[in-house]
């Protein structure tokens, strides 16, 4: 298969980011290359096909991004970016895709544990002031009920007065974006691990290669 060249990309550093979910990580990385947009950094952010919108699992997302490589070339300095959760995921289906990964250079993994509420909570809520016991039910992230959405979510939605994964005010969390590095960076206490094994998140590395700071 002849892979088609993105003329229109090749004075820009390639960012191409896949998330495990639909909307949240779009509605966000959407704002903040609108907020640091830069003629020397295009973003591309990839949509799940009408057949794979319940394909969220690592290995799916990281399917999305091998998918596009194989039809686009690349030019050395492009990335490719699985936005994912720690979760409920094993450690296996992690460590599976976190080698695979490792051994491209396109290829960097953005997570969070455990989900992607914290990157953006971190933009408002200084962690390093949480108790142990508020650290422990942070990273539990437990529903109260069946029918209720997890901790972190609630907790956005207090802290923002509106959430919904669907839509909310990015740029009322991206004019933290800053502060919101630090505290991850804070979070980040082996960063040479693949990913964090206790509370932290890894998007501040995406979120700094968007902003052109790395």
């Amino acid at each position: 298969m002849i892979r088609e060249r993105r003329e229109a990309f090749r004075d820009d550093r390639l960012i191409v980011i896949a998330s495990e979910g639909k909307d949240t990580e779009r509605i966000y990385f959407k704002a903040l290359a609108k907020e640091y947009t830069n003629p020397r950094v295009h973003v591309h952010i990839l949509e799940r096909r009408e057949n794979e919108q319940n394909d969220s699992g690592p290995e799916h997302v990281l399917k999305q991004l091998n998918d596009y490589k194989g039809q686009y070339e690349l030019e050395s300095d492009d990335e490719l970016w699985l936005v994912i959760d720690r979760d409920s995921w094993t450690d296996a289906m992690l460590s599976h895709v976190a080698k695979e990964c490792a051994q491209d250079n396109y290829l960097h993994v953005a997570l969070s544990n455990p989900c992607f509420e914290l990157w953006l909570l971190l933009h408002l809520v200084n962690t390093t002031l949480l108790t142990p016991e508020e650290q422990q039910q942070w990273m539990e992230n437990r529903r109260r009920s069946k029918n209720t959405e997890p901790y972190l979510k609630l907790r956005l939605r207090q802290e923002m007065d509106s959430y919904h994964e669907v839509g909310y005010d990015a740029l009322m969390l991206i004019k933290h974006v800053e502060v919101a590095i630090e505290r991850a960076k804070l979070l980040d206490k082996n960063p040479a691990d693949r990913w964090p094994q206790t509370i932290g998140t890894r998007v501040y590395r995406l979120a700094e290669s968007v902003m052109n700071r790395n």
